[in-house]
């Protein structure tokens, strides 16, 4: 047997291709046209039928075609043989025929195959319309029409009759590679029979077939297309990773019989590799990746339905996987379109080769909640931060060469300070270079690697919380020994929460309440909004102060979906939630008199639920620790009482509010103020700073007369008066200015 040439290209395939169709098209030209199983005699002759045409009788079915036919029918099967032997050597030489791939990928029958080329063969040469339209017997019909199918392309009376089949039931061919079903032409084109109706591909099965494009361009900003990677050349995943073991059996590339088509649901936050890990599966298979972002998906019924018919399209022609990504999601929260993705799968399973189907999301959903089709089996992976061990080795992968100029120990450091996912180290790592090209350097220093860590936190808590920037200090707290040693303690439990945790495996033994929560108690103005700022500052996390007015409702069950998502967002920022006034919150649970004690003790019971569960730094302020609820105080990890200062303290409690800038009088004596004034250290804070604007306006340094002055002020506001002998001298001296 002679040695098969393989074609060297695509469009050497098409042709060959196209040669059988010229041949038949040449033959039926001959013949006066006509295929002879389709009544050939009646068979269209021209552009015109004349009265002799309409008085001949009707041909017999039975019938013996023209030996001319048969001799078309033998050498077409003979020259097909030949090209499926070429495009076999083709495949193994590493040639790829996109005709081939389809066929193969899509089980077309040698009939729909030849229908494929007789399509394709107008989209490549404008001479095939004059032939379609001549043997369609109407100029205005350019394309093939099933009658000129059925003439053309079938050999037997049985192969028409399945022919009919396919092109009106749900196969392959009429469902993803044609478009859909309409009569050709205007005028009185609605009332064109069946057999008269254009045959024409889609948009995408042409650009497929002729190479034009690699993803179709209607799916642009809905769809992003990932070829096939070996997993050597994608990113690194989380050493020995338990999601990845859970999906190793589907990685065999094995087709998917009825029953065992996978539907893969990761959960976890943003940059924990959900996608990573699937594109690492796709790569074992050897499979394109589809990932479809449902928020790019059209609003209205009809245009989502569309995209997911072109998704699915894509998915077929290419053999490929397809992720849906769900961004933003909300336990318990619909799914958009969630009936006509569940349509758009089914299609899926039905057509695609070897189907694989992938959803991410923040949150879990549960079966019930996705469009899992019937014949998928439903697998889950939770997708989550790396344990500290694995985000140093991230950080140290990040930095590369560098990472020796470095002291030691910063990457363990940052590791354990920001539960990172490996996305976001990298995302981290990026932008601190970009700091450091801004000086000239190529290694950032540690204060950028820092600021660009606290860059990427993404979430939403600005729309139900308030933000606070931390600008003070330790120096600028002012506090008994305990309750300071207390917030110290707190910061390195956080910083060390890794090291006893994981390394020490305490972790094991807590399957939850593994946050950091404080309760900080103690009269108005006492420094606890001040402490926590400045546990932001020290931890690196940002500070967001809770606005009870954005989470209370008066609707049964509605406060609780504020805090769920108030939770949710705060797990995916690692920000600190700051309850201030958290007695309106966490109150004593009362007794249940009526249906309102009943939802509100619901409330409470959620919030310590979710207190307990936030692996976050919480803290919540209140002025009377006695109306706390018992079981709150009890799952606190610390409660700090904020004592009312004592003189000493009130004096460097005003030292601290004074600038080294502030011009400040010789003559003002701190010590003086600080035993005649008894407040707390946020009046304090308010005499300092009214002090200083009475000074700026009298044009002179801030003085004994400014402080008493504000002090006066204050002191009326909270319902207290200023006794002028405690004062003197200041107060006779100056009692024309303040009289």
């Amino acid at each position: 047997m002679a040695q098969v040439e393989p074609f060297l290209n695509a469009q050497d395939h098409l042709n060959a291709e196209l040669a059988w169709v010229d041949a038949g098209l040449l033959t039926l030209l001959e013949l006066g046209g006509g295929n002879p199983f389709a009544q050939p005699s009646i068979g269209p002759r021209g552009l015109v039928v004349t009265a002799e045409e309409l008085m001949e009788p009707e041909a017999d079915a039975e019938e013996a075609p023209p030996e001319a036919w048969l001799q078309y029918v033998r050498d077409r099967r003979s020259h097909e043989r030949e090209i499926a032997l070429a495009a076999e050597a083709s495949r193994r030489a590493g040639v790829e025929l996109p005709l081939q791939r389809l066929c193969a990928r899509l089980r077309l029958t040698v009939w729909e195959r030849r229908l494929v080329v007789l399509c394709l063969a107008a989209e490549t040469s404008r001479k095939y319309e004059k032939w379609y339209a001549y043997f369609n017997d109407d100029i205005t019909c350019k394309a093939p029409t099933p009658d000129l199918a059925y003439r053309l392309l079938c050999d037997s009376a049985e192969e028409a009759a399945e022919a009919r089949k396919l092109l009106s039931g749900g196969a392959a061919i009429r469902a993803l590679l044609l478009e859909p079903e309409e009569p050709y032409g205007g005028g009185g084109g609605q009332n064109r029979p069946k057999l008269k109706t254009a045959l024409r591909l889609d948009e995408r099965t042409i650009s497929y077939l002729l190479r034009t494009e690699t993803l179709d361009a209607r799916l642009d900003g809905i769809v992003e297309a990932h070829e096939p990677s070996p997993p050597e050349e994608l990113p690194a995943l989380v050493p020995d990773d338990p999601v990845m073991r859970s999906l190793q059996g589907l990685a065999d590339g094995g087709a998917a019989g009825r029953g065992h088509v996978p539907f893969v649901h990761l959960s976890g936050p943003s940059g924990g590799g959900k996608r990573l890990r699937l594109a690492h599966l796709a790569g074992e298979r050897r499979q394109r990746l589809l990932v479809v972002r449902l928020r790019g998906l059209p609003e209205e019924r009809d245009g989502a339905a569309t995209a997911l018919a072109r998704i699915v399209r894509e998915a077929a022609l290419t053999g490929a996987a397809i992720v849906f990504r769900e961004e933003h999601a909300v336990s318990g929260s619909e799914v958009a379109h969630r009936d006509a993705i569940e349509t758009a799968l089914n299609r899926y399973v039905r057509y695609a080769a070897r189907p694989l189907i992938g959803w991410t999301s923040q949150v879990r959903r549960q079966p019930s909640e996705l469009p899992v089709p019937e014949a998928a089996g439903w697998i889950y992976g939770e997708a989550g931060i790396p344990p500290a061990s694995v985000r140093e080795a991230f950080w140290q992968a990040e930095a590369l060469d560098g990472a020796g100029e470095y002291e030691s120990g910063m990457w363990r450091e940052l590791a354990d300070k920001y539960r990172f996912t490996p996305g976001q180290i990298g995302s981290a790592w990026r932008q601190a270079t970009l700091l450091a090209a801004s000086r000239g350097t190529a290694l950032p220093e540690r204060s950028e690697i820092e600021a660009a860590s606290r860059g990427q936190f993404r979430h939403r808590l600005a729309q139900l919380a308030d933000r606070i920037a931390p600008a003070r200090t330790w120096d600028d707290l002012v506090l008994a020994d305990e309750p300071y040693s207390l917030i110290r303690e707190a910061c390195d439990r956080f910083l060390n929460r890794e090291t006893v945790y994981e390394r020490w495996g305490f972790g094991r033994k807590l399957p939850y309440g593994k946050g950091l929560s404080l309760l900080f108690a103690g009269p108005p103005g006492t420094g606890k909004t001040m402490a926590a700022e400045i546990i932001a500052g020290e931890l690196g996390l940002e500070l967001y102060r809770i606005d009870l007015s954005r989470i209370v409702s008066k609707y049964i069950g509605e406060t609780e979906q504020r805090l769920s998502e108030l939770f949710a967002e705060a797990e995916n920022s690692g920000a600190i939630l700051f309850f201030d006034e958290g007695d309106a919150l966490f109150g004593k649970r009362t007794e249940v008199k009526d249906a309102h004690d009943k939802y509100a003790n619901l409330e409470a019971a959620y919030l310590l639920q979710r207190i307990e569960a936030y692996d976050g730094v919480s803290i919540l302020a209140t002025n009377l620790l006695q109306n706390m609820d018992e079981a709150l105080i009890r799952r606190m990890s610390f409660v700090v009482k904020f004592p009312f200062p004592d003189a000493a303290e009130r004096e460097r409690i005003f030292r601290v509010h004074l600038p080294p800038e502030a011009p400040v009088s010789a003559e003002v004596d701190l010590a003086f103020l600080a035993a005649r004034l008894e407040v707390s250290g946020g009046y304090i804070k308010n005499i300092a700073l009214a002090a200083a604007f009475l000074a700026a306006g009298s044009g002179k340094p801030i003085g004994m007369e400014h402080f008493i002055r504000a002090a006066r002020q204050e002191l009326r506001k909270m319902g207290k008066i200023l006794v002028k002998e405690s004062f003197s001298p200041y107060l006779d001296e100056e009692n024309v200015t303040f009289g």
